[in-house]
């Protein structure tokens, strides 16, 4: 995944009243998210195991299959780096001392729809 996302442009995004620049890569087991404010950089790299387990936490109401939850996640955050927004999508970030939370509210089949990213800072060789 990590080498997958070299080739990905960086997209401007605002969260709020702040500006980042990101780039992401997902698969149907997978994703890589890397997230920067020119002073710092975050990422979160997270396998089938992960997001399993984090859906169920965030998403009771939702019994989806790791790949379609993956197309979901990846298509909102599509959206997002290209600048498309959507009145159902939210996002938000929060900076903590250890790192960066992006949460994504949304709706899946007329569900509530929810992701929480937890980036951590990125190591110098993947910056």
């Amino acid at each position: 995944l990590e080498s997958s996302l070299l080739t990905q442009p960086w997209s401007s995004v605002c969260l709020g009243e702040s500006a980042f620049l990101a780039k992401a890569h997902f698969r149907d087991t997978g994703y890589i998210l890397l997230i920067s404010d020119l002073s710092s950089v975050w990422y979160e790299s997270a396998d089938g195991e992960v997001v399993g387990q984090r859906s169920k936490e965030l998403n009771k109401r939702l019994t989806v299959h790791v790949s379609s939850f993956l197309r979901r996640l990846c298509k909102l955050v599509c959206n997002l780096l290209e600048g498309q927004s959507n009145a159902a999508t939210s996002f938000s970030c929060h900076r903590t001392a250890g790192g960066l939370s992006l949460h994504v509210k949304s709706e899946l089949s007329g569900l509530p729809f929810y992701w929480d990213f937890h980036c951590c800072p990125a190591p110098v060789e993947m910056v």
